[in-house]
C-alpha cells in the first residue's frame, strides 16, 4: 500500500523502537503512572514525550541497551534523532502520502508528504481534516510517523480551506518536504548565545543548533 513504507522497514522500526521506550520507561526519572493499569499504547506515549523532553533519558536508555548488547541499529537511532513530537494538522490524503501540516502553519508555512508504518492515518483515525498528536521522523527514505496517534480535535470548513491556502502557499516556496524535516529554524536565545561568545568555533555552535 502506497501509504506506508516497507513492511520489512515498518516491522524492523517498531520493534527496536518499542525496547527503547521500554527502558525510557523503567529510567528512574520517569514519572510513575497513577492508575494501577495502564494502556499499553499510552505507556508508550508517555515513554516518547519524556525521552523527547529530556535528552539525557534517551542518552541512559541507549546506554543501557548497549550494556546488555542490544543496541538500537543505525536506522533507528537515527530516525529517533530526527523525531519532532507535537501537534499537527491532518488535512487530506493523495494517492501516495498524507499532507501535516504544523498547526501554526501561518506562522511559517510548510507542509510534509508523511507515509505511515503498518497502518494508514486514515485507518487510524477514521477521518482526515483533524488536529492529531503524533511524532515525526525521517525514515526509510522519507517523513513518516512513529505509529503513537492521538486524535485532538476535527477541522471546521474554514480551518480546512485555511489551511489548504497554507498547502499551497508552502509549495510555491519551496517548503512542500517529501524526503525528510526541515532543519528548525534558529531561536532569538541560541542567535544570542552565539553573539555572547564570539569567540566559540563555528562547529561548537553548529553542533549545538543541531541538536534542537
Amino acid at each position: 500500500m502506497s501509504h506506508l513504507v516497507d513492511q520489512e522497514a515498518a516491522l524492523h522500526f517498531i520493534h527496536h523502537y518499542q525496547r527503547l521506550l521500554v527502558e525510557v520507561a523503567a529510567h528512574p526519572t520517569f514519572p510513575k503512572p497513577q492508575a494501577a493499569k495502564v494502556e499499553c499504547l499510552e505507556l508508550l506515549t508517555q515513554a516518547r514525550g519524556w525521552m523527547l523532553a529530556h535528552p539525557h533519558v534517551l542518552s541512559d536508555a541507549q546506554a543501557a541497551l548497549r550494556k546488555a548488547k542490544k543496541p538500537l541499529p543505525d536506522d533507528v537511532e537515527q530516525a529517533v534523532r530526527s523525531m519532532r513530537a507535537g501537534r499537527w494538522v491532518y488535512l487530506r490524503d493523495t494517492a501516495h502520502y498524507s499532507i501535516l501540516l504544523p498547526v501554526m502553519a501561518h506562522e511559517r508555512a510548510e507542509a510534509y508528504a508523511v507515509k505511515s508504518l503498518t497502518t494508514r492515518l486514515r485507518d487510524m483515525t477514521g477521518s482526515s481534516g483533524l488536529v492529531l498528536q503524533t511524532a515525526l521522523m525521517n525514515y526509510a527514505g522519507g517523513i513518516t510517523t512513529d505509529g503513537l496517534v492521538g486524535t485532538v480535535a476535527y477541522l471546521g470548513p474554514g480551518y480546512r480551506d485555511s489551511y489548504g491556502d497554507y498547502v499551497a502557499q508552502a509549495r510555491l516556496q519551496g517548503q512542500f518536504y517529501q524526503k525528510q524535516l526541515p532543519a528548525l529554524p534558529v531561536t532569538a536565545e541560541q542567535k544570542q548565545a552565539v553573539k555572547n561568545n564570539p569567540a566559540a568555533p563555528r562547529k561548537t555552535a553548529q553542533k549545538a543548533i543541531s541538536k534542537i
